[in-house]
């Protein structure tokens, strides 16, 4: 009776050790996708720009609307506000925000951009009015109103839009397109609405004809 009391014992211990040793090993496992899952997600930093109230966030490769709004308020700003004697400083700092494939074109319309600066000793003001950003192409537009006033010439005032794509590498902004040009922003809407006058105005032309 005793030894079977013991065997019985003995069977319930076995078997318990047994389960204990299968949760011990399932839990190691979660352990170890929880571990690798931690380091595969990216860390999101959650910051506030200075040129917009809203908070903004960046990872290592993507970064909020917001961000790329204030990224962008601030190229146009840079590039918008030039003199003589700060013309060069702005070349130097938007050099390293230039991504490969547009370095040489873009540095080589600063080098002849300062140089006409220096040249004609004219004085570049800009006043931003809007920040608008376009998800379908992920560019930022910035427009407002753009002074320009030579050595011994009065201020001109027009309307001006700044264009950028600014992709996000390591954290850090990287400006993968960028362009200016006198008036509203020349978004997606406006290029199709552009695009359908040219062919009412096309199909006009041939009718007349």
């Amino acid at each position: 009776m005793k030894w079977r009391h013991f065997l019985a014992k003995w069977e319930g211990a076995h078997a318990e050790n047994r389960w204990g040793r299968t949760l011990i090993a399932a839990l190691l496992l979660l352990l170890v996708l929880l571990a690798v899952e931690r380091f595969r997600k990216e860390t999101i930093v959650v910051m506030q720009p200075v040129t917009l109230a809203q908070d903004a966030w960046i990872t290592r490769t993507q970064a909020a609307q917001s961000y790329k709004e204030a990224w962008g308020l601030f190229l146009a700003q840079l590039s918008g506000n030039v003199t003589p004697g700060t013309a060069r400083f702005i070349q130097v700092r938007l050099k390293p925000l230039l991504a490969p494939a547009i370095y040489h074109e873009v540095m080589n319309a600063l080098h002849a951009q300062v140089q006409q600066i220096l040249n004609d000793r004219v004085t570049l003001r800009f006043e931003p009015r809007a920040v608008e950003y376009e998800a379908e192409t992920d560019k930022v537009f910035v427009t407002g109103y753009a002074f320009e006033k030579g050595a011994s010439s009065e201020e001109h005032r027009r309307e001006r839009s700044f264009e950028y794509r600014i992709q996000i590498a390591h954290y850090a902004p990287l400006i993968r397109f960028m362009d200016t040009y006198e008036g509203k922003p020349r978004t997606q809407a406006v290029l199709k609405q552009r695009a359908r006058q040219k062919e009412q105005e096309k199909g006009s032309h041939e009718t007349t004809h």
